[in-house]
Parts: structure tokens; C-alpha cells; sequence
């Protein structure tokens, strides 16, 4: 339509040295809440505008599918795994899973989640300096494991962290390239992401064939080797891993990073740390349960402001099934639309002073003052995070056991910077140094 090129703006397929955040938000100020940005002959069409994301996920989610270009940045990953099947498959498939998650289901992860992280901070000592965001991942996937896949792979952790970086940084610079001729050029990036797939894949598939071996132990692995389709055939070896692999590097990574974000915006915040220091004070120093949860406010707010500033992931992608109107501009069939989460948790007519931590704006009192659908750190609609309940149980339980026990300062000289690796997580890692709490 008359206009939209006007705001068109032009992006290099090579992996660029910029802050491609900083980027998209300094866009979105530029241009408005929907415009369209160049990748090599494919136009990618950014929203950033909660009605149009409502429109888009909710009202019309049937007129669209996940865009072909996530497929290409992470399906060799996750083939066709809950986050990137469709149709009448992904309903099948979401309907095997959901089990899993019910919120007695999860409740009973509890014990399981606190205790994982209690063995994973035993060795801490006084005044060491660690890479938090490393440990944040190992404490996440020995939970992921044993709750979902009853298997403990805690000596794996730091490899699978390391495997896990190598095919995320290769599905980025794909999702933001869109050009498959760079590929090509860098063939020895391309052979280390292979290297690690390859990797990796051996290590699902070990985790696979051992949790055959055992009785049926209830939990989702039990349940999708179990699963038969209509005509009473179980699911194919390459599906089951598909869907492993999705539930295993999602159900770690991002909550990982947002623990990461919780525990770096707290040290900066002493009033904020203080808070919720004294709300945990009413535990009396024995280990949160389940049951803690609700008395325990603060630690939610926390979580969800972290998550706020640093979603799990950038935004979402949708592509339209046919020629449709969108925000008064034509959008062809199968047109790239990115919804940009992160652009809108920043923008100050939804969130007031947008970059400052402040928990309270999810104080029951304030939270009904967001305006719908400006705030989705776990999507929305039919495909909203099958296992959102379970990511923020498990933060704000890893959180508070952690903070029971240990003062988390920021290391000397650690610049702290936003890198967006398909999930957003600390550039380089995160430096703190632990002391113990008095009387933990």
C-alpha cells in the first residue's frame, strides 16, 4: 500500500557486530509499531503493537502458521517438534504432552526442583567468583531431566551447555540473515554446528534408550513412548527425539537465562533484593516447597519484571496462510511477520520509565493497568508456552533457594550485556561473586 516502502529499511545477510536489540527497538521508535525490514529479496514485516500481536496470535491464529524462517534457523535442531509442528500433528502432539504439565503434575515437581538445586550449590564457597549463568543452566537441565525424562545428567551439564551455544549462535545468525549463500561461505561455522548436533543428538538418544529400559515411571518420556496413533502405532524414533529435543533445550534454556536476569537485576537493586529478602525471612530458613508459593508474592513479581526487561526469546514468528490485511497494509501469503516482544516490554506507553526494575508493576494493583497483550513472554493463544506454569514454579523455587543461602554481587570490571542467541542471555556469561548469607 501507499507508504509502507517509505519505512522499508535495508539489513546485510552477514552476521553483523551491532546490537541487533538495540536495533529493533531504536526501529520501532523510528518507523512505528509495524514496518518491514529487507533481508537479501525477502521482506520481514516487524510488529510491535499488542493489538496487532492479539490479532495475530489470538483472534485470527488460525489464518497463520510459524514462519518458514524459524524452521530453517532451528529445525535441524528440533525437526518437527512441538515448537515448530502445525495442523491436526501439532494438535495431536500438544495433546500427548499436556499431561505432563497439568498443575498437579507440576506441583509434584516441587521437592524435585529444590532439591536439584540444593546439591547444585553445596560447593559454593565464600567469596569464589562463578560464571552464574553457567551454573544457572546446569541447575535447569537437571531439572528438566529428571522431572520430564527421569534421567540425571548432571555430569553432562557443562557439556551440553557448551554443544547447546555452538547451535544456537549457528539458528541465529540464520533467523537473522534469511540467506542460505552464507552457509555456504563459512563452511567451518557450519561444520562445528554439525559437529555438535551430532553431539548432542547422541546424548538425547542415550538419555532415549536408557528410559526404555526402565518401567514406566509416569513421566513424559513414559508418556510419549507409550503414545499410539489411531491405528495403534507408537511414535517414530525420529519424532520421539524431535520432541525431546524441543522440551530438552527449551525447557532448560530459557529458563536459565531468566533466572540469570533475576539474579543480575536484584544485585543492582538493593531495595528490591531487601524485599524480597524479607519475604523469604518467613521461611524460617527451611527450604521453600510448593505450598510456600503463595505466600511468597514478591519472588513472582520479580520473575516477571526480569522477564519483562529479558524475555526468554526476542519476540515470535507467524506467516499468513493467504493474502491478508494486517494494521491497514497488505501482507501477502506466507509473508515473514516477526512479533517483537522485547520492543514492546521496553516501549513507555505500556510500561512507564520501561528500563527501570520495578517488581511492583506486577503488584496486583498494577498489573490489571497493563495493557492487553503487551506483555508475552510466553506468546499467547492456542500455541502460548506449554510449560509456562512450570517455568516460573521453577524460577521462583531456584530463586529463593539460592537466595536463602547466598548474596550474589556482580565481579569487578563485569559488563553486563544483552546478546540475543536466539534466547537473550548475558554476553560472555555472568560473573558473581557468592558469599554466604549470615545463618544460611
Amino acid at each position: 500500500m501507499p507508504g509502507f516502502t517509505r519505512i522499508l529499511t535495508a539489513l546485510s545477510p552477514v552476521r553483523l557486530p551491532f546490537d541487533s536489540l538495540k536495533y529493533i527497538v531504536d526501529n520501532a521508535a523510528k518507523y512505528g509499531p509495524l514496518y518491514g525490514i529487507y533481508f537479501s529479496d525477502t521482506v520481514t514485516y516487524v510488529v510491535s503493537d499488542p493489538k496487532l500481536a492479539h490479532e495475530i496470535l489470538v483472534e485470527r491464529h488460525a489464518e497463520f502458521h510459524k514462519a518458514q524462517m524459524l524452521r530453517n534457523a532451528i529445525g535441524e535442531l528440533i525437526g518437527n517438534g512441538l515448537l515448530t509442528s502445525e495442523g491436526d500433528f501439532w494438535r495431536r502432539q500438544r495433546k500427548l504432552a499436556q499431561p505432563a504439565f497439568h498443575f498437579a503434575r507440576i506441583a509434584a515437581y516441587g521437592e524435585t526442583m529444590v532439591r536439584q538445586t540444593l546439591d547444585h550449590i553445596t560447593d559454593w564457597e565464600s567469596g569464589e567468583t562463578r560464571d552464574v549463568a553457567q551454573d544457572m543452566l546446569a541447575i535447569t537441565l537437571g531439572i528438566v531431566n529428571k522431572t520430564l525424562f527421569g534421567i540425571d545428567v548432571r555430569d553432562q551439564a557443562k557439556r551440553i551447555g557448551a554443544l547447546t551455544y555452538v547451535i544456537l549462535e549457528a539458528a541465529n545468525d540464520r533467523l537473522n540473515s534469511y540467506a542460505p549463500v552464507w552457509e555456504k561461505l563459512f563452511r567451518t561455522r557450519r561444520r562445528r554446528e554439525e559437529a555438535a548436533l551430532g553431539e548432542l543428538f547422541a546424548i538425547v538418544d542415550g538419555i532415549i534408550t536408557e528410559h526404555g529400559k526402565r518401567a514406566d515411571s509416569g513421566d513424559l518420556l513414559s508418556m510419549l513412548l507409550a503414545a499410539r496413533d489411531e491405528e495403534g502405532n507408537p511414535m517414530s524414533a525420529q519424532q520421539l527425539r524431535d520432541e525431546v529435543m524441543t522440551l530438552f533445550v527449551a525447557g532448560h534454556e530459557t529458563t536459565a537465562n531468566a533466572l540469570n536476569w533475576a539474579l543480575y537485576l536484584l544485585s543492582q537493586n538493593p531495595e528490591a533484593e531487601a524485599k524480597l529478602m524479607n519475604e523469604i525471612a518467613a521461611l524460617g530458613g527451611r527450604p521453600p516447597a510448593m505450598a510456600d508459593l503463595a505466600r511468597l508474592p514478591y519472588s513472582e513479581m520479580v520473575i516477571k519484571e526480569a522477564i519483562r526487561l529479558y524475555p526468554p526469546a526476542a519476540g515470535a514468528t507467524r506467516e499468513p496462510l493467504h493474502d491478508i490485511e494486517l494494521g491497514g497494509y497488505h501482507i501477502p501469503k506466507g509473508g515473514n511477520i516477526a512479533i517483537w516482544t522485547y520492543t514492546m516490554h521496553r516501549n513507555a506507553a505500556f510500561f512507564p520509565d520501561p528500563l527501570r526494575f520495578d517488581p511492583e508493576r506486577f503488584s496486583p494493583a498494577r498489573e490489571a493497568d497493563i495493557p492487553k497483550h503487551a506483555y508475552l513472554p510466553f506468546g499467547a493463544g492456542p500455541r502460548v508456552c506449554i510449560g509456562n506454569t512450570f517455568a516460573m514454579m521453577e524460577a521462583r523455587l531456584i530463586l529463593i533457594t539460592i537466595l536463602q543461602r547466598f548474596r550474589l554481587t556482580l565481579a569487578p570490571k563485569q559488563t553486563v550485556q544483552a546478546e540475543q542467541l536466539f534466547t537473550i542471555r548475558p554476553k560472555g556469561g555472568l560473573k558473581m561473586i557468592v558469599r554466604p548469607r549470615d545463618g544460611a
